[in-house]
């Protein structure tokens, strides 16, 4: 029976050596490394994807010529099977072994190359510059990039990294940005949004208060993203829906008009125009709301606000300035205020006789 075995082995190895040029090692020395399509006495293991009974050997690579996955078989002598891998010994030599009962063949015709079709997928781009001879820059099938998925991605052939942010099936989320690294990749959720880039939330501005919509004037609608200011009031076409007065208006921006600033060359605001102005730079920022002492500001009787600021609840409301001179109000005049929330403006006219002059303070 034993005797019957070998000579079934070695008529079936004869002819499979014959019609595919099947060669042993001994065969390999004798024409100084040649290398053939088909081994004998190895195999190719841990890449079968299925296996098939046949009687001869041609009948496996006749199956493996009609299978784009399969890049190799082995030819189990003693159980007449073929085992189909799509891998070959190029792409895995550590995988590839001596085993007395096998033959390897890799296939030889129209075989597909390795990353090519989403039906055989590499794993590596190093994989794939292993398995082919010549291998260029470009799209590829991966199974790495998700797990039991097969996605297109870029391979860069000579620094061999794998592209995930090219990929057919984005691996941010859709409000994120993907940016690629040598070997790997990191996601980061866009402006508007929040989480660990594989999964972002929309961030609710008018919520969590990060929103720049004017108090009182304006209602925060939240839009994936971002945000909308929808104006309660015909105020200005700004995104904030200011007020008029808070867009529009002149700026005072001398230093003269602080209240820490002496008499030097003694102005005034009889000639002032009447309009809506702002303390900026040099100038400070509001007006004093305490009497401020005598021939300040570069002026004979410094000016101040009575009544105090109002809040951004309060709009638009009516105070007293007040000039010192003989008294701390010796001389006023009714001038409209406006809280902008981060600043003041003023509604500022003439003060109908020198030396009388509107005062700052930071």
């Amino acid at each position: 029976m034993e005797k019957k075995q070998l000579f079934r082995t070695a008529v079936i190895f004869a002819l499979g050596k014959v019609l595919y040029g099947v060669v042993t090692d001994h065969d390999q020395q004798c024409t100084g490394g040649l290398s053939k399509e088909s081994i004998f006495g190895w195999m190719l293991q841990g890449h079968i994807y299925k296996t098939m009974l046949a009687d001869l050997p041609h009948t496996c690579i006749f199956a493996c010529y009609k299978d784009d996955r399969c890049q190799s078989l082995n030819w189990v002598i003693s159980l007449l099977t073929c085992e189909f891998s799509n891998r070959t010994k190029e792409a895995r030599p550590d995988d590839f072994i001596p085993n007395a009962g096998r033959f390897y063949f890799k296939r030889d015709r129209n075989r597909v190359r390795l990353g090519t079709i989403s039906e055989l997928p590499a794993e590596t781009c190093h994989e794939i510059k292993s398995s082919e001879r010549q291998a260029t820059s470009g799209k590829y099938w991966f199974s790495t990039i998700k797990t039991g998925t097969s996605i297109l991605a870029h391979c860069d052939m000579a620094t061999e990294d794998i592209d995930e942010c090219t990929t057919s099936h984005p691996v941010c989320d859709v409000n994120a940005n993907c940016t690629n690294t040598q070997g790997s990749y990191f996601c980061t959720c866009k402006t508007g949004f929040s989480g660990d880039g594989k999964t972002c939330q929309d961030v609710d501005e008018c919520v969590e208060g990060s929103h720049d919509c004017f108090p009182n004037f304006a209602t925060c609608v939240n839009i994936p993203g971002s945000y909308n200011c929808v104006c309660s009031h015909s105020y200005a076409e700004d995104h904030t829906c200011l007020p008029a007065e808070c867009v529009d208006y002149r700026r005072i921006t001398n230093a003269d008009r602080k209240v820490t600033y002496g008499k030097v060359s003694v102005q005034c605001d009889k000639t002032i125009d009447t309009a809506w102005y702002r303390f900026e730079g040099a100038a400070g920022t509001r007006m004093p709301t305490s009497c401020p002492p005598l021939y300040k500001c570069n002026t004979n009787a410094p000016g101040w606000l009575k009544g105090g600021h109002p809040s951004v609840e309060d709009g638009q409301v009516t105070r007293k300035a007040c000039f010192h001179w003989s008294s701390c109000c010796s001389l006023s005049t009714n001038i409209k205020v406006r809280n902008c929330g981060s600043y003041y403006v003023y509604y500022l006219k003439s003060t109908g006789s020198c030396w009388y002059r509107y005062c700052s303070t930071n």
